[in-house]
């Protein structure tokens, strides 16, 4: 099997994401001695989403994405369903907050073979929490990727063995249920669904200086360049403005927000998950 591109494809507002695609696509990349650099492909913004990625069957892609309440960001889903692997292989990845990744890696590898790709290998990762520096704080470590570098190598091996040779009525198997996927139903205190789809951030403006950064940054282009503390359009609380900002000026301070918060630093801090690797 001739492999010419090894590409990094990622949706990664805090940049968590991104770090963990890299790693395993420069331990394939490694493993199959290719010299050209791993191809990155980020599609995080509405600009970088202009174009619709396409590959072809001499690549292998490791697609990444952060899960969202156990799912693949579910607005960008329709933008990921476009995207054509052309017989390229695939190795979906998913990057949760420690607490858990639910039905996202099934998701994901399904949008992958609809569109295309010859799912071979995947993973679910532990990255810090959107809403937290404690939750999954600080990962991925340098052992997180590590292990990131070490399962993309062993997935080039198994491309120079010709395992991948012959996929047809091979699955990856992984954990999760199939379609429909479920969304986590968050509960409060009062065991109640919580429900903070209309939540968005605030803006000290006592700190910000205005730079736009954080309207650049939104995957949802929801923020207004021109004035940053105005939010018109959908957020979907993926943590970029607030944790990117240069001068810590942004947060989230909505009561209900905060006690989800809270709930699950509570409930998932401990222990730390460990990363899961899975194979054809």
């Amino acid at each position: 099997m001739k492999i010419g591109r090894v590409v990094a494809l990622f949706f990664s507002p805090t940049l968590t994401t991104k770090k963990y695609v890299l790693s395993i696509a420069e331990g394939i990349r490694e493993a199959l001695k290719i010299e050209s650099a791993v191809l990155e492909v980020d599609v995080t913004t509405p600009v970088k989403r202009n174009a619709v990625p396409q590959f072809v069957d001499t690549d292998i892609v490791v697609w990444g994405v952060p899960v969202y309440i156990g799912r693949v960001p579910n607005l960008i889903a329709p933008f990921f369903k476009q995207i054509k692997g052309g017989g390229a292989l695939g190795v979906p990845v998913v990057v949760y907050g420690n607490r858990a990744y639910d039905d996202a890696l099934i998701e994901l590898r399904d949008i992958m073979v609809d569109g295309g790709f010859k799912v071979v290998a995947g993973g679910a990762f532990v990255g810090e929490h959107s809403f937290s520096y404690t939750l999954g704080g600080g990962r991925p470590n340098m052992d997180d990727l590590q292990q990131g570098g070490n399962f993309g190598m062993q997935i080039g091996e198994e491309i120079l063995s010709g395992r991948y040779n012959n996929l047809e009525g091979k699955e990856l198997k992984v954990p999760g249920n199939p379609y429909p996927y479920a969304f986590y139903n968050a509960k409060s205190k009062q065991n109640k669904s919580i429900d903070i789809r209309k939540v968005k951030p605030e803006t000290n403006m006592d700190i910000c200086n205005s730079c736009g950064i954080c309207a650049m940054l939104c995957p949802m282009g929801a923020i207004n360049v021109a004035s940053c503390a105005d939010v018109p359009g959908i957020c979907i609380k993926c943590g970029a403005c607030v944790k990117r900002c240069p001068r810590n000026a942004k947060s989230f301070t909505d009561p209900t927000y905060l006690e989800h918060k809270q709930i699950l630093e509570t409930n998932f801090t401990e222990p730390a998950k460990e990363n899961e690797l899975f194979f054809v």
